[in-house]
């Protein structure tokens, strides 16, 4: 096996994206509030889970990103996974598109932070920490708020959606 190395001139960026790709993710979308309080969302896949006690998660967006200051300025998140189903609500989010929640897509907790109804799973969290790195900030969210239903997840592999379903462990 050939090991590429990421430090040397002619670095593949194809390829390193290739091998990203291997690791299946969830797919959510972000939502927060603009300046003029408009519920606005971005798709990603880089959301993770931090700590348990205190809970904290994590997600990172892009530098380049129309709606990058919209959210490395927001104090007031939330992240929603994506069922299954809604492949096309992640592709239209993910767009530099209209990025609105609207109508049926829309509810807010009770700290008034815009949520996607159709999630199976929503944390609302206070942004607790930015940190820069190489093209992306990552951003760190203390969860003040959380439910989840049953279903089935939108996934993210090798490029293509997929589906993560609950195993069944016997």
């Amino acid at each position: 096996m050939n090991i590429e190395k990421s430090n040397q001139s002619g670095f593949d960026s194809r390829a390193y994206r290739d091998a990203l790709g291997c690791f299946g993710t969830g797919v959510c979308l972000v939502a927060a509030d603009d300046k003029e309080g408009k519920p606005r969302a971005i798709t990603v896949n880089s959301f993770s889970s931090v700590s348990l006690h205190p809970p904290i998660i994590l997600w990172s967006i892009d530098s380049q990103s129309d709606r990058y200051n919209l959210f490395t300025e927001s104090e007031l998140f939330s992240v929603n996974v994506l069922p299954a189903s809604d492949a096309e609500v992640s592709t239209h989010f993910a767009r530099y598109v209209e990025a609105e929640l609207k109508g049926d897509q829309l509810a807010r907790d009770s700290n008034g932070v815009p949520v996607y109804t159709g999630a199976l799973s929503q944390f609302v969290c206070r942004t607790s920490w930015r940190q820069k790195a190489g093209d992306h900030v990552v951003i760190f969210g203390d969860v003040i708020g959380f439910n989840s239903r049953d279903g089935d997840a939108l996934g993210f592999f090798r490029g293509n959606y997929t589906s993560h379903s609950s195993p069944d462990l016997k």
